[in-house]
């Protein structure tokens, strides 16, 4: 649903982006002892560019927003064909999850200035 400010549409792209990240890191935690289970993760850069780039398109919907999953390509791999390395997985997570609580800060603030606009600096 658009709104009347862009940002706040940027700001739900973007939070869609590192909630489907999160999602695929897991899925890889997941499966570390699956035999021939292949991490997969988002070119997460491209994706967040894309995602708040499509707000700013005339008619730019969410129904275009590509967040498959792509196979990661030179990770080492076990003998049983896993390639997942959950020192990896566990980093990528921790910094999405960061990424999102700067996310979700920035749009508190932001919710915190229209509230203040809204009741004319008297507060509450």
């Amino acid at each position: 649903m658009k709104t009347l400010d862009p940002f706040f549409d940027q700001m739900e792209r973007a939070l869609d982006v590192m909630t489907r990240r999160q999602q695929l890191l897991a899925s890889n935690v997941g499966n570390l002892d699956t035999p021939g289970y292949r991490t997969v993760d988002l070119d997460f850069n491209q994706a967040l560019q894309e995602a708040v780039e499509q707000v700013t398109r005339p008619g730019g919907g969410r129904e275009g927003l590509d967040l498959r999953p792509m196979e990661l390509e030179g990770l080492a791999s076990r003998p049983d064909g896993n390639n997942v390395n959950i020192d990896r997985e566990m980093a990528e997570m921790a910094a999405t999850r960061h990424r999102y609580e700067v996310a979700t800060n920035v749009l508190r603030n932001r919710l915190r200035q229209l509230r203040f606009a809204i009741m004319e600096g008297r507060g509450a």
